[in-house]
């Protein structure tokens, strides 16, 4: 029999705009069961886990990362392209082990900052998953599939990619997605399949789209369009479909990216260092509800998404002639909406009755967070990795008082640099990076 579990808070953010104070969650196995002030509960007082001068609060959903590649942090900001001469480089050389370890420790740094969900694209996705299943965290998982040019590519890929998603369907925090990489790596042939597949499947889809010159670049020279006219032409754009970036475009594609009803990722850090953001202004002009995610290393160097959501904000505004989008709307995507699309509605981020027990604790009584006049404000505008003290997913402490539950911490860090140091061997990194080759 599954027993209850009860804590209390000094605050209790049930959703971007409620805020129960001096309250208690309930929490029934995995599920949300009620939030209750803590004066009606008269029964089973020693139960309480009196969790103090904290806020509870959803956790957060990173729209878009790839965790293995925590390994090229500091490297993409030289002359060498962040994507093919980082990211590429030293992608031939993985293997099962390498992105296990690798994944665990972008997990780590996701977590550590309060995010419970992570929708990863990347190769060796069983791997990735293995890891989310370890560590505890709650994975959208994809394999990355190539068909055209890359560092791993061909059929073998869709093969890899239709068995994942065979063996881990049935799991409770590990969500297959398919993930076909972008429009200029994977012929239309094989996106125009994948995309069948996926609704024949009730899978979505988490594609790359509109990202880089290079893109761009070749698909006007082979198929005289932009990427995203591309991929609406090709018929694969649809309302389950998380589409990353959509920063490099040209005129009519983010109408047409919005009557698609497709899901478009901000990744501010990402763009704003690139100098080319998404316009994430005239997407909302266009009643276009866009998600936040971190990306990777290499483009931005960590997994935070409470650094994520300030820097949302700031570029967002920086730009905007009207209607500045505010801290309140900003959290509500970052817990309810990127995990609501990617989920396909089947989770919805709040803190409300019969919903997934994914919650995090944030310290209210720290400099940075005092005074505390509106806490979601407080969240949004204030809060750091330093705060988060608790993460509970599906029920299950992941973290408590900031160090990892499940997992033997200093283990895994100490892995995942011995990963790193073979990974920058075999691929000759470690000799480049002395050289100055990415400075």
């Amino acid at each position: 029999m599954i027993s209850k579990e009860y804590f209390s808070a000094r605050y209790i953010v049930e959703d971007y705009k409620t805020v129960h104070k001096n309250s208690v969650l309930i929490v029934n196995g995995k599920y949300i069961e009620n939030i209750v002030p803590i004066e009606t509960i008269t029964k089973d007082l020693s139960k309480i886990n009196e969790l103090g001068d904290v806020i509870i609060s959803p956790g957060f959903t990173n729209a878009h990362s790839h965790v293995a590649l925590n390994s090229v942090k500091g490297l993409g900001y030289g002359n060498a392209s962040a994507l093919y001469d980082v990211m590429w480089g030293i992608e031939p050389a993985l293997d099962e082990d390498l992105v296990y370890k690798l994944s665990l420790l972008g997990m780590m740094d996701a977590i550590s900052s309060g995010t419970t969900s992570i929708n990863d694209h990347y190769f060796f996705a069983d791997s990735v998953a293995k890891a989310c299943e370890y560590i505890g965290i709650r994975g959208f998982i994809g394999h990355t599939i190539m068909t055209e040019y890359g560092p791993w590519t061909g059929k073998e890929q869709i093969k890899l990619a239709k068995s994942f998603n065979n063996n881990w369907k049935n799991h409770s925090t590990v969500h297959p997605i398919v993930a076909p990489h972008e429009t200029s790596t994977v012929s239309p042939k094989e996106l125009k399949e994948l995309s069948n597949y996926a609704l024949e499947n009730n899978l979505l889809t988490h594609i790359h789209l509109a990202q880089t010159q290079k893109e761009m670049d070749y698909i006007k020279s082979n198929y005289d369009t932009s990427p995203i006219k591309h991929a609406f032409n090709l018929g694969i754009l649809n309302e389950k479909v998380i589409a990353a970036h959509c920063n490099v475009v040209e005129d009519g594609d983010l109408e047409l990216l919005a009557e698609s009803k497709a899901f478009p990722i901000f990744c501010p850090t990402t763009h704003g260092i690139a100098g080319k953001p998404m316009n994430t202004n005239f997407l909302s002009e266009l009643n276009v509800d866009w998600g936040i995610g971190t990306d990777c290393s290499g483009g931005n160097d960590d997994y935070d998404m409470l650094d994520e959501m300030r820097t949302a904000l700031v570029l967002n505004n920086s730009v905007a002639k009207k209607d500045f989008i505010k801290p309140k709307e900003i959290f509500r995507k970052a817990s309810e909406e990127n995990i609501k699309r990617i989920s396909g509605g089947n989770f919805s981020g709040n803190l409300s009755k019969n919903q997934k027990a994914d919650f995090i604790t944030i310290s209210a009584n720290s400099p940075r967070m005092q005074p505390l006049h509106d806490v979601v404000n407080n969240i949004v505008m204030c809060a750091s990795s330093n705060e988060i003290k608790d993460v509970f997913i599906d029920g299950q402490c992941i973290l408590k008082d900031s160090k990892f539950q499940l997992i033997d911490e200093q283990k895994v860090f100490e892995e995942g640099l011995e990963a790193l140091n073979k990974l920058f061997t075999k691929t000759g990194f470690d000799k480049k990076i002395d050289n100055g080759d990415f400075s």
